[in-house]
């Protein structure tokens, strides 16, 4: 009996687990998915104005600087989940004191 309930906890220890991992991974992927999409938007639309007005002109300009924002977003944001996670001590070596 007692094997019974050891093994029904471990059980849903185990559910919970796969759960969790579950849900987790695929909103990192997408938000890797998303940042990759926006990057690439705003490197079409740079193309884009370079190709309409110029290599040199203000909406050129412009389109590089969003481009250039986008990438630090995205890059501000994937260190921010890295650090957040070693934070709560998922890395080697345990937990932050």
């Amino acid at each position: 009996m007692k094997f019974a309930a050891l093994l029904g906890t471990v059980g849903f220890a185990a559910l919970l687990m796969t759960s969790t991992i579950a849900t987790t991974a695929p909103a990192e992927a997408q938000r890797y998915e998303d940042c990759r999409e926006r990057i690439h938007h705003a490197e079409r639309h740079l193309d884009r104005m370079i190709e309409r007005f110029g290599r040199h002109s203000d909406a050129a300009r412009e389109a590089r600087h969003d481009l250039e924002r986008t990438r630090e977003w995205c890059d501000r944001n994937r260190h921010r989940d890295r650090d957040r996670d070693y934070d709560r001590g998922d890395r080697r070596g345990g937990w932050r004191h």
